[in-house]
Parts: structure tokens; sequence; C-alpha cells
């Protein structure tokens, strides 16, 4: 891909009457630095990390005067169950009551329980900074891998950038946002038997397989995201909890 290309991204939520928000990647030297700087790293769990102040990576320098916002400034992670009830039922609200008040299936009894409030708030941020917001209320239905906090803020921290630098980024964001959208109802629970694949957004093949730590996503070769909450029931759909960012290859996305 050329410095210069401009590259059509989608992000597309919903069955017949699906929304479609198009941008076009013309900073692909930011995404390229993005997706490379993302290739090295191991398969982890999830954990809170101490993030420092980062500094911009661009191609060739930059400036260095913009300086509001970091990846410190985000909400560490926070223990995954807030205790108490879930005020909702399984399936009874849809992608955007689950990330306003975000509960997890107990993978037992299948008992609905919250989460932390500060465990996963800056996917919804990205959205929010990316426009695409509105597209969880559309029908579906539409698998959505949600990562925690901790996930972006490793992110964050191994590519250099700070959190307001990411989500000014649009065009970066939307195609990093369309790795963990699916269309229809994919249950991570069916992989524990037999591999699951499954097409993102962006048109690239990931796969649910179970591992060592459970099952996980596999997504640009041998990079692996494990489920921390599977199969959480949406009324427009399901989401999975996930433990990395998904990110396009650049290989895979041509």
């Amino acid at each position: 891909m050329g410095p210069n290309a401009n590259v059509a991204r989608s992000f597309v939520i919903g069955g017949s009457q699906r929304a479609k928000f198009t941008h076009t990647t013309a900073n692909t030297c930011a995404y390229d630095a993005l997706v490379k700087s993302m290739h090295s790293l191991p398969y982890r769990r999830v954990a809170a990390l101490a993030v420092g102040a980062l500094t911009l990576a661009a191609c060739g320098g930059g400036d260095d005067d913009s300086s509001s916002g970091s990846a410190a400034d985000a909400p560490a992670e926070a223990p995954a169950d807030a205790g108490g009830a879930c005020p909702w039922a399984a399936g009874e609200v849809d992608l955007a009551g689950f990330l306003a008040e975000p509960c997890y299936a107990d993978p037992y009894s299948g008992d609905m329980f919250p989460l932390d409030p500060g465990y996963i708030t800056l996917l919804p941020a990205a959205l929010t900074a990316a426009g695409l917001d509105a597209d969880l209320n559309a029908p579906g239905p539409v698998t959505l891998f949600v990562p925690t906090d901790a996930a972006f803020n490793t992110l964050l921290e191994q590519v250099g950038w700070t959190l307001d630098e990411l989500l000014a980024d649009t065009e970066v964001l939307t195609d990093v946002l369309n790795q963990h959208v699916v269309a229809g109802d994919v249950s991570a629970t069916s992989a524990v038997s037999s591999d699951v694949e499954v097409t993102a957004s962006t048109g690239e093949t990931m796969t649910l397989s179970l591992g060592d730590m459970g099952v996980g996503v596999k997504f640009c070769g041998d990079q692996m995201a494990d489920i921390v909450h599977m199969d959480i029931d949406v009324s427009n759909g399901t989401v999975h909890i996930i433990d990395t960012v998904l990110l396009p290859s650049q290989g895979c996305m041509n």
C-alpha cells in the first residue's frame, strides 16, 4: 500500500436495514505504523498497566507540542465484577444499552452480573469519537468484540500514542473498530468443540479457537485475544469481552 493510497473503510451493523459509515484512510503512514508495531505483541491475559506519558509515533517524526491527553488519563482496569444484580435481563437491551450498563453472563448458571463501570469505558469513547455510536442501536444481529480498558492501554503503550491522538485519528480508529464487528450472532461456546471462522467488517478473517487459556480470537496471523467474558446476549446481537484490541493487518486488508 503506497503512502498516498486512499482506502475506503466502513463500519456496518444491522441486517437488511444496516447502517454504514465510510471514511477515507489518507493517513496511511500513521495507520501502517500502528499495524506494524502490533505484529510482535505477545499472547497475554488481561493486565492492569501503569502507562506513563506517551509521545506521538509518526512516520518521519513530527511536532511534539500536542501534549493534551495521555493514556495515563484513561481509567485504570477495575475489578470486573461490580457485585449486585444486573439491571437488565439477557437479551433485554441492545449494544448501546450494554455499553451504558455492562453486565456479563455467568458461564455455568447463565445469570447476569454487573461489570465495574470502569472496565470497558474506552470502546464507547472510541465509537463516539469515530461517529459510529448511533450504529449500536441498529436491528442487527451483530457480534461485537469489546476490548477492556487495559487492552486499549496496552495498545497505546505499544504504539507510543496518547489516547487523545488515537481518538482524533478517525480514519485509523474506524479501521480498528471495524475489526471488532462481525455480522450475525457468533457463539464463542461453539469454538470449544471446533474452530469457528468469522469475517470482520474489514473483510479480514479471524478464528475463534480453544487454547490453553480458554476460547480466544486469532487475528493478524498468530496474534491471539483471550475472551474473558463470552456470549453476552443483547437484543441486536452478541457481545464478547476480550483482553486485546483486534487490529486489521496491512496485508489482510489489501
